[in-house]
């Protein structure tokens, strides 16, 4: 029959080229590790080694060293006080930055002069010393503003230190109730503050955790599709290489009818997409993702791969070239892919961006995925899904085909 015989030709064109069947299939696996990686926090923790050279030793240089040695802070900043020897070290690439305090520092702050914090930057590393450099930018413009509010306070604090001993109490209790009086001044700024930085945790799904089901169970079956997609791309893309080449003027000269070279071409379709995403979760089941109920999961890769089909397939029917087909199926997937949950999991999507996403056939698709993985759905859970990818998938495909065969017979493909 001429249809098997061009459905054999396309998958034997797949074997003998192995390295691009092979990154057609790894491609949405990498990706789905990456993000799991990223958003999974499993990453070790970066410390950032400093050197503080302080030739002040008072006030304020204490006070840094206090807040670096911070249970928060010090895993994540290594503070090493050195002497001048701290500029060779930064010659050796030993440390993300130096941090320099002049002689004289909290003399010149306390009395308003000018006076500047230095940072010497590790040429080497690019984002640590940037981190130094933003910090220590943070600590200044936090001391200047205060050096503006707290002036006379500041003022009373250095005659303070330039007494013998300790200071009387009375000035003391002075110094108090004047702070405590500019503070008032500021009580609606800073009690409550302006700005206030609240952190919520969301859940993922209603049933399961990530700690149930791994990270990976999250983004693993968006970047599945998105990849069924670009395998529907691949396969629907040499419809239109065969006219372009000749091919398909070859072949209707032979005893090979309209209708068997596009059931050869859909079958070829279907056959790629449902292996190609069967290939996927079976790798996504040796890395520990559970995909669900067998039947469930066989139901929606079948189709889902059906859908893939006929959306790429009706898109290529539409566009007069191989490179405008490239450019418009590449724009929908990942239009897509973004609106339908790969890239961000749909429960945490902007609510009004949900009516576009459900506009999606990656949307059904992936909620689907998650109903079964997340939530413990069944074959019940997921019918509407089912419904509307088993529909689209029909209809699309016919569609495709209809407009595929009329382009054949009138000679414009």
């Amino acid at each position: 029959m001429a249809a098997l015989a061009i459905l054999r030709r396309d998958l034997n064109r797949y074997r003998r080229n192995p390295v691009r069947t092979a990154l057609l299939f790894a491609m949405p696996l990498v990706m789905a590790a990456i993000f799991a990686l990223v958003f999974s926090g499993g990453v070790e923790e970066v410390s950032i080694r400093v050197l503080l050279w302080d030739e002040d030793d008072s006030l304020l240089s204490t006070l840094a060293h206090g807040a670096a040695g911070r249970d928060e802070t010090a895993n994540k900043l290594d503070l090493v006080p050195v002497g001048e020897e701290g500029l060779a070290m930064m010659d050796r690439g030993e440390a993300s930055a130096l941090i320099h305090i002049p002689p004289g520092f909290t003399g010149d702050y306390l009395a308003g002069r000018t006076t500047t914090i230095e940072v010497i930057k590790n040429p080497s590393e690019r984002f640590l010393p940037q981190v130094v450099e933003e910090g220590a930018g943070i600590a200044a413009a936090g001391l200047s503003a205060v050096s503006r509010v707290f002036r006379p306070e500041l003022e009373q604090i250095r005659g303070l230190m330039e007494l013998d001993g300790f200071p009387p109490d009375v000035a003391v209790a002075g110094l108090s109730s004047s702070i405590n009086s500019r503070l008032g001044g500021l009580r609606q700024i800073i009690f409550p503050p302006v700005i206030n930085l609240e952190t919520v945790t969301v859940e993922t799904g209603d049933d399961a955790t990530l700690e149930s089901v791994g990270i990976l169970a999250v983004f693993l079956p968006g970047f599945a599709v998105m990849g069924t997609l670009f395998l529907a791309q691949s396969a629907t893309r040499d419809i239109l290489r065969d006219r372009e080449s000749g091919l398909l003027r070859h072949l209707l000269t032979a005893p090979v009818s309209p209708g068997d070279y596009l059931l050869g071409k859909c079958l070829s379709v279907i056959i790629v997409t449902v292996g190609g995403f069967a290939l996927m979760t079976t790798v996504g089941a040796a890395m520990g993702v559970s995909w669900g109920p067998p039947l469930a999961a066989a139901m929606l890769i079948l189709a889902t791969a059906l859908a893939a089909s006929g959306t790429l397939l009706l898109i290529m029917s539409m566009v007069g070239s191989e490179r405008q087909g490239d450019t418009l199926t590449t724009i929908v997937i990942i239009v897509w892919s973004m609106l339908g949950g790969v890239f961000m999991p749909l429960d945490q999507m902007p609510g009004f961006l949900r009516p576009f996403s459900a506009s999606t056939l990656v949307f059904w698709s992936t909620d689907a995925f998650n109903t079964l993985i997340l939530r413990g759905g069944g074959l019940g859970d997921i019918l509407p899904n089912l419904g509307v990818l088993f529909a689209a998938g029909v209809v699309f495909l016919g569609a495709g085909t209809l407009l595929l065969g009329r382009g054949i017979r009138s000679g414009a493909i």
